[in-house]
């Protein structure tokens, strides 16, 4: 049966209460005088975050996810002078948790992991600034079981990184379920590491199919037909 339900961070419990390419036009504009339209640096955003997902080698610490950033938001900016400026402008912004606002199914999901008697954790690729954002987010700010990519030393899908959030919870593969809205990082990688997953999509868009191993939701309030699903496959 399972016993944790281990959540994504951004994507699954959070969102940016402003869109980020919003975010970054406006810091682009302030410190280095740039206008970029915000689907251009959309973008530049999701083909970063796709490429580095893609890497055989997903090794990471606190030094190279800020290194990440900082060379995107470089590139953005090309040669200003201002652009050290604009790097910690936006990096201090997503670690605000006043940057971020919970989905409204968050509650009607912990709830029903509550019902269910199953723990609760969440796990992201993310650096130490996700505990301040969830510090300051109720209902998150009550899951003290945590675990951050630049912490466990591997990125989603690595399957290191699902080893790793298994191990620390004392439990086989098989007793977690991993929620999560990325079917790269999220849901083929807690498959590939002999975790079932289920895939959170609230818009509905695509016809993307979800791996053996894996569901699918269209809101968190569905996860309690999951968990029911899931235990009765695992039997």
């Amino acid at each position: 049966m399972i016993r944790t339900v281990v959540f994504d961070a951004v994507g699954t419990v959070i969102f940016p209460s402003l869109p980020v390419a919003d975010s970054y036009r406006t810091a682009l504009a302030t410190h280095c005088g740039i206008q970029m339209p915000g689907d251009a640096i959309a973008d530049v955003i999701r083909a970063a975050l796709r490429q580095r997902s893609t890497k055989d080698n997903l090794q990471t610490d606190e030094a190279a996810e800020r290194n990440f950033w900082r060379q995107l938001i470089f590139g953005l900016c090309g040669e200003q002078s201002s652009r050290e400026d604009c790097f910690e402008d936006l990096y201090q912004q997503f670690g605000d948790p006043a940057c971020w606002t919970c989905f409204g199914d968050v509650v009607a999901g912990f709830r029903a992991c509550d019902t269910a008697g199953v723990a609760v954790a969440i796990a992201s690729n993310f650096d130490r600034r996700l505990h301040e954002v969830l510090d300051g987010l109720p209902p998150l700010s009550t899951i003290a079981t945590r675990f951050v990519s630049s912490t466990v030393g591997y990125r989603k899908p690595a399957e290191q990184f699902f080893a790793h959030v298994c191990h620390s919870l004392q439990l086989q593969p098989a007793e977690v379920l991993f929620v999560g809205d990325d079917l790269t990082n999220d849901v083929r990688g807690a498959v590939s590491a002999g975790c079932p997953a289920a895939w959170i999509c609230r818009e509905n868009v695509g016809k993307a199919d979800v791996p053996d191993g894996a569901w699918r939701l269209s809101s968190l309030a569905e996860l309690s037909d999951v968990l029911s699903d899931v235990d009765e496959a695992l039997r």
